[in-house]
């Protein structure tokens, strides 16, 4: 093949369990052809030496996991062309050996990416949170100042942090409206109805419970699964000195936490950290993380700590976002970050699912990825290989994204840095597939 000028080029390749190449083919002018030069070689070798060590890991991915992310390498062809392909590796089993998928990336034009992104400046962000589980809540629960959280239509107290049970007492059941005077009822009850409608509104002081103490009141709607709740956040106003001192959680409450804990400032500049937190950084003291940005340890191409900032001031809170954190000395931890702001800092969870998210032995049940490609069944002659292609490709493809989806509770920006792809090819496989 003297040269590849192909429109819509597919390659797959046929690998055995050690990367070698048993069988190649790929799509030129909608017509299958063997791609001669390949069949006996690593596919390791057929790639620029950039992209070795991608190969590696899309292979070692695939045996571990029984598919791989996707990975863009450059191809080189036997007739000496060189293309950017965008690779995926699925296991055929104990015995089956390998099949790698490669697609050349997708080419739009220029207006249609703007109007994508002009279409998805116009949506509103909304962020989606899972249920929380008590080890999400140790940041809520950790503040020291009351908060509570109030069902929207109600003003039902669905839940209280410790502060607010110490604080109020018995009064953190019930309807919180309840807990104001009278004439001091239906002006509060349109500072709800006025966060319902535009997400926040200026904080109002108001007596509060039995006692009728005086507190001021910050407002805010979240997203906490199903339907939004309203973030109550009390604070005394003779205590509104915005100092360090006043604003940071309690020392002894970060160093007793099994998992790593964070205090940063607005511009996610760490104040205050824990043990658990130096450990996985692998620093030497508190000295070498004080006053450094979390960005130093957020292993690029994952959520970097702009986005963390912005779904903060967005909605309030953070919850089991997944990141990558690369020591001082270069040891990766795959964690879950969840957060909650107060007074202008920023307390962050980090959560260590390394070893959680090793995977499962051979006796384990096959994944829902697992189970959509066994479900995938074709008949030699009734479908070609170029059709058994697409549809392993939209498979793996769609389960990527949505459960990408589904860790960043819907936010595309994160979605598209955990998987590896841009924004506007994120924008573009979610309308093939119909995610939108």
């Amino acid at each position: 093949m003297n040269s590849v000028n192909l429109t819509r080029p597919d390659v797959t390749l046929r690998l055995t369990r050690e990367g070698l190449i048993v069988a190649a083919t790929m799509m030129e002018h909608d017509r299958i052809e063997t791609v001669p030069g390949w069949h006996g070689r690593h596919w390791h070798e057929t790639v620029t030496a950039a992209g070795v060590e991608t190969i590696r890991r899309l292979v070692d991915e695939a045996l571990a996991s029984g598919v791989s992310s996707f990975a863009p390498v450059n191809q080189m062809f036997p007739g000496g062309a060189e293309i950017p392909l965008e690779y995926t590796t699925v296991s055929l089993g104990d015995d089956g050996g390998l099949i790698a998928i490669g697609r050349r990336f997708n080419v739009v034009a220029d207006v249609e990416a703007r109007l994508i992104e002009s279409r998805r400046t116009m949506e509103s962000n909304h962020w989606r949170l899972r249920e929380s589980e008590p080890r999400d809540d140790l940041v809520f629960n950790a503040a020291a100042d009351p908060m509570l959280l109030l069902d929207p239509e109600t003003s039902v107290i669905l839940r209280a942090n410790p502060a607010a049970r110490q604080a109020l007492g018995a009064a953190c059941i019930g309807r919180f409206l309840d807990l104001l005077t009278e004439p001091r009822r239906r002006s509060f009850a349109a500072t709800l109805r006025q966060v319902r409608n535009d997400g926040q509104a200026p904080g109002v002081i108001a007596a509060i419970g039995p006692d009728r103490i005086s507190w001021i009141v910050r407002i805010s709607l979240i997203e906490t699964g199903p339907a939004p709740s309203l973030l109550l956040h009390l604070s005394h106003p003779d205590n509104l000195s915005d100092t360090p001192a006043n604003r940071a959680i309690h020392p002894t409450l970060i160093a007793r936490l099994p998992d790593a804990f964070v205090v940063m400032d607005s511009e996610g500049i760490i104040e205050q950290a824990n043990l658990a937190f130096l450990e996985l950084v692998e620093a030497g003291s508190e000295s070498v993380v004080l006053a450094q940005p979390l960005d130093r340890w957020l292993k690029r191409g994952t959520a970097d700590t702009a986005i963390i900032l912005d779904l903060i001031r967005n909605h309030g809170t953070l919850i089991r976002l997944p990141v990558v954190l690369r020591g001082e000395f270069g040891a990766e931890h795959m964690v879950e970050l969840s957060a909650s702001a107060a007074g202008g800092m920023i307390g962050l969870l980090i959560r260590d699912i390394s070893r959680e998210s090793r995977p499962a032995d051979s006796t384990s049940a096959p994944g829902p990825l697992a189970r959509a490609l066994q479900s995938l069944s074709w008949d030699i002659g009734a479908t070609t290989i170029h059709e058994a292609v697409d549809e392993t490709v939209a498979v793996v493809e769609r389960h990527f994204i949505t459960t990408a989806l589904a860790q960043v509770a819907g936010n595309r920006k994160a979605a598209a840095a955990l998987i590896g792809l841009s924004r506007q090819s994120l924008y573009l496989k979610m309308n093939r597939y119909g995610l939108e």
